[in-house]
């Protein structure tokens, strides 16, 4: 048996999964960051607060590398196809995750 990444299996099956993912992902990411983010939520653990932002900016930009890749799989074989996701993404949520960890380290070591 082989594993293989979302980018790599076949168009019908990138769509669906890609969007799929990505809105799955997405309504899971979007909440914690606007929960993070609203004033009228209490934010006096900072730590707390700011993991609870960095875990929904890493899965937001999950959900937008699985979008990208559904819509580039969408316009595969038109004129002016839309590219696959570069490096930048990528970069974003392991960074954002890697923030996440730090924090919650720090709130459970206090």
């Amino acid at each position: 048996m082989e594993t293989r990444s979302i980018a790599t299996m076949k168009r019908n099956r990138r769509i669906t999964w890609g969007a799929g993912v990505g809105i799955g992902v997405g309504l899971i990411g979007l909440p914690l960051v606007f929960i993070a983010l609203w004033p009228g939520v209490d934010h006096s653990p900072w730590d707390v607060n700011t993991m609870i932002l960095a875990t929904g900016v890493a899965l937001c930009t999950a959900s937008y590398i699985s979008g990208r890749i559904s819509v580039a799989a969408v316009t595969q074989h038109r004129p002016r196809p839309v590219s696959p996701p570069t490096r930048r993404p990528y970069l974003v949520a392991g960074g954002a995750l890697a923030v996440a960890v730090l924090c919650l380290l720090i709130a459970l070591a206090s």
